[in-house]
């Protein structure tokens, strides 16, 4: 994969020595910086080096998802009508959530560890930022920790800016009647099937190339420029997956302001996709929403009756399995 490459090029060359060379590469300050510590420590060692950007991401995500089980369990329990299936099985207090991180590894936490490492630690920093965005009543503190890990995240890789927009998502405690939900997604069924934005994509990267020198950010995403302002006429796989998936998490009748929030995430990570549609690589954008499909498939499924949760858990595995093998390989 380039990208991966790219990181043991960068790996290779990097001096652990001196501190004073971060203008010889294009990767942020903070990424380097890590980067020049942890060879210090283990060498030349890449797979090792590898495996301890893997571990971190996965304790990040770990520690997030308990905490947001936590909100989301005590946000359900307020709801006395609701029978919780599974508690003993999967929300319980433990260390190691072995169904979350399944379904974080199944496509996402393999292929942001895998092939784009850098943007890997934003999401990372992004999904553990939502466990303060998630909350409904948000302390000083919260805020702070919020703009804290957003400073951090940027040093890393500054697409982190995308996440504004998702924990903004987050912290809105509307919820929409089922009856907009589903035309919602029958809107984004439409804009993208019939391809109605076709002409969005090249007129938002004609823009941004017009000021690429405006902002660090804007200037790495027009980076991408002869590889990104295409027009992608095929039907992506994944996104019918994505579709398909939001009819079925509409459906579910879950009084949980944490699903709904997530939901509407998802939903806006759907709608990026359908607008632009045209533009290759534009995933790299929506998987910023999308990412967070694995804590809302885990909170549809662990709130389902058994044969359900079975009939559904391994299709959403293996498909998103499916896809990371068509990109690795």
């Amino acid at each position: 994969m380039p990208d991966t490459e790219a990181y043991l090029e960068f790996f290779n060359a990097t001096d652990p020595s001196t501190f004073d060379d971060f203008d010889k590469f294009s990767f942020e300050i903070g990424f380097q910086a890590f980067t020049k510590i942890i060879k210090f420590i283990i060498d030349d060692n890449f797979i090792l080096y590898f495996m301890i950007i893997v571990l971190i991401n996965l304790i990040i995500v770990n520690f997030s998802i308990n905490r947001i089980g936590k909100l989301f369990k005590a946000d359900i329990e307020n709801n006395s009508n609701f029978i919780f299936v599974g508690e003993n099985r999967f929300l319980k207090n433990s260390n190691f959530s072995v169904l979350p991180l399944t379904l974080y590894i199944a496509f996402f936490g393999i292929y942001t560890n895998a092939i784009v490492l850098r943007a890997g630690f934003a999401v990372s920093i992004i999904i553990f930022t939502s466990t303060f965005a998630l909350k409904s009543f948000k302390s000083f503190i919260d805020y702070i920790a919020i703009c804290l890990l957003f400073v951090i995240g940027y040093f890393f890789h500054v697409t982190i800016l995308i996440g504004i927009l998702v924990i903004l998502i987050m912290s809105s405690n509307k919820k929409f009647t089922k009856k907009t939900y589903l035309y919602t997604w029958f809107f984004i069924g439409v804009v993208y099937f019939t391809n109605l934005a076709s002409n969005l994509g090249d007129t938002t990267f004609s823009l941004i190339n017009t000021i690429n020198n405006l902002t660090n950010t804007v200037s790495k995403i027009s980076s991408y420029e002869g590889n990104v302002v295409n027009e992608g006429n095929g039907i992506a796989a994944k996104f019918i997956f994505f579709w398909i998936m939001a009819f079925v998490l509409i459906l579910h009748s879950l009084q949980s302001k944490i699903y709904y929030k997530l939901l509407n995430v998802y939903l806006v990570g759907l709608l990026l996709f359908a607008l632009f549609r045209s533009v290759i690589l534009i995933e790299r954008v929506t998987d910023f929403f999308l990412f967070f499909s694995f804590v809302i498939f885990y909170f549809y499924l662990i709130t389902l009756r058994t044969y359900k949760f079975w009939l559904f858990l391994f299709p959403i595995i293996f498909i998103q399995l499916f896809f990371i093998l068509r990109i690795t390989n």
